[in-house]
């Protein structure tokens, strides 16, 4: 009898164990690979919404193309910023930034900067369209996927400086479970204002929520342009990247042997809402 009872014991021992050796299993995967899994989703959908913020840039650029000078067409956007994890939200801000354009010893032209972005998951990644570029910024560290537009190029002996700065109008903060559809409508085509015999051109901007993330998302820009002038080898001009505090930086180009300097800017005004809103 005893031996039977034994027996018994030993079949519940084991049978507790496996089930035991079962509840660690399933407690690693919990606590390595559904993190791990959630991760890789999140970082899959942060792609989806960058190409959506891609695509967004070019329909908007294409809005004001040269020569397209009427005003009333708009585009619609479908932005993915929920993921399979989590709901996700949309923002659109104003006055995020103050840039300033300072030709020679003239008053500064100022024009403010606004933002659309997407916040998904733990809305540590926020990705987004700002000044015509777009960026992605992971827990405060932003870089630009494709920056705002500002061309150095040099034709014959004489440089040419364009930049073209999107001025949009909104403010909202949507959360969805799906994807946000957004139009965005030109409503004041830019005619370009252009200045020549120019000595020097300095281009400032001043983060206005006092984030220094943003004021070094524009610093890189602008020593992306030093770059262009090596890279594309234009020379007669030289070109000087500042801090002036934590949240604001200066870009100064200015002449040195070139002929002629030109300056060319177009401020497109769109205004930007949630379909349906």
């Amino acid at each position: 009898m005893m031996e039977k009872r034994d027996s018994g014991l030993s079949i519940a021992v084991g049978f507790v164990m496996i089930l035991l050796v079962i509840a660690m299993i399933i407690g690693m995967w919990a606590v390595v690979g559904v993190p791990e899994q959630i991760r890789d989703a999140e970082e899959y959908h942060a792609v989806k919404v960058t190409n959506a913020f891609l695509d967004y840039k070019i329909a908007v650029d294409n809005l004001n193309q040269s020569g397209n000078t009427w005003e009333g067409v708009s585009v619609s956007m479908l932005i993915p910023a929920a993921s399979a994890y989590a709901d996700g939200a949309l923002f659109m801000q104003e006055g995020v930034g103050t840039l300033s354009i300072a030709i020679d010893d003239n008053p500064p032209n100022t024009t403010q900067i606004s933002r659309l972005y997407a916040t998904f998951g733990t809305t540590n990644t926020r990705i987004g369209y700002e000044a015509g570029g777009v960026y992605r910024n992971d827990y405060g560290h932003a870089a630009w996927v494709t920056p705002p537009s500002l061309s150095l190029k040099k034709i014959g002996n004489d440089i040419y400086v364009n930049l073209v700065v999107p001025k949009m109008q909104g403010s909202f903060a949507v959360g969805s479970s799906e994807g946000i559809p957004v139009d965005t409508l030109l409503i004041n085509p830019s005619y370009p204002w252009s200045e020549s015999a120019i000595q020097m051109i300095t281009i400032t901007y001043k983060a206005d929520y006092d984030d220094p993330w943003d004021a070094l998302l524009w610093s890189a820009f602008f020593n992306e342009i030093n770059e262009m002038k090596i890279r594309d080898n234009v020379e007669g001009v030289s070109i000087e990247v500042n801090m002036l505090t934590s949240t604001s930086y200066s870009l100064e180009i200015t002449k040195l042997t070139a002929p002629n300097l030109y300056f060319t800017m177009t401020e497109p005004e769109y205004r930007v809402d949630v379909r349906g809103s």
